[in-house]
């Protein structure tokens, strides 16, 4: 399987999906920021909930997938705090994802990590699992990570991704489908991310290659 957003969903045919994904995972009206099921805009009889009744966003340590699921991230050879600095960012913008995919719940987190074409890919990725009502399983390993400082608010972050240990999951039965995806599971992607006035390194374009012989190690 591949679990990460594809590069052919870096495009801006998919801006009515993020669209819709940003409704659901907005926290402007103070809603819980869940996905309870694709497509039910039904507005609420009730008064809206007051900002201070929301609840709170996870720390970036907190970014929990199901208990069934797991990424892993290898560490990186560097000692460099701004380099760990966008690798840790990069590393909660996966999470983040996964977390809505895996849990449906704290759309807002990926909007935090993601921005441009980044924020399009992840937001069609997480509704074609809503839509399919999928989820995975399993363990996917993160490696070979390297980053290149362009400017103090530009970065290039290139890495491997091993999926050959994880497995599509239907939602409702919580049936696992069988891995048949070989040299599909290594792929390689490169991401540019940028700095925001907050302090978050935003992924905001990128692209990736499956059957990536440099990751099959």
């Amino acid at each position: 399987m591949n679990k990460q957003a594809s590069t052919a969903m870096w495009t801006a045919g998919a801006v009515a999906a993020a669209l819709l994904l940003g409704a659901c995972g907005s926290d402007d009206d103070g809603s819980q920021d869940e996905i309870k099921g694709a497509g039910d805009n039904k507005p609420s009889k009730s008064a809206p909930a007051s900002k201070s009744s929301a609840p709170p966003e996870p720390e970036d340590s907190e970014i929990k997938l199901a208990k069934d699921a797991k990424n892993i991230f290898e560490d990186a050879k560097t000692d460099d705090p701004r380099k760990r600095e966008v690798l840790a960012d990069n590393r909660r913008r996966i999470n983040s994802i996964d977390r809505v995919v895996t849990t449906r719940k704290d759309t807002a987190l990926v909007k935090k990590y993601s921005k441009g074409e980044s924020l399009i890919a992840a937001n069609k990725y997480i509704l074609d699992a809503i839509k399919e009502n999928q989820g995975w399983a399993g363990v996917t390993r993160y490696y070979d990570q390297k980053v290149e400082l362009k400017s103090d608010t530009l970065a290039e972050v290139s890495f491997c991704a091993d999926e050959s240990k994880a497995k599509n999951k239907d939602l409702k039965s919580g049936e696992l489908a069988p891995n048949h995806g070989g040299d599909v599971n290594y792929i390689f992607s490169k991401l540019i991310l940028e700095r925001n006035k907050d302090g978050v390194w935003q992924a905001m374009s990128g692209s990736e290659t499956a059957k990536a012989e440099k990751c099959m190690d």
